[in-house]
């Protein structure tokens, strides 16, 4: 069974670096942002989230991670 992370923060820097490490691993990456859209040549998932919103938070796990990519109903 594929490996599954959520990076926060992987948008720049060492979030990012970290998110496309484990993508070359054969992890399953989500990286998370605030503002997703503007994320460009990325080779994982990014996914709109705001560390410090909580509504944001539980969205981008229950609804985006494990609904949607995992198949996992709520």
């Amino acid at each position: 069974m594929q490996k599954v992370v959520l990076i926060t923060g992987a948008s720049s820097g060492i979030g990012r670096a970290v998110a496309i490490y484990l993508h070359n691993k054969n992890y399953k990456v989500y990286g998370t942002s605030r503002n997703p859209d503007k994320v460009k040549d990325v080779p994982f998932k990014m996914i709109s989230l705001d560390v410090l919103d909580v509504n944001s938070i539980k969205n981008a796990v229950e609804v985006e991670v494990l609904q949607v990519q995992l198949k996992i109903p709520r």
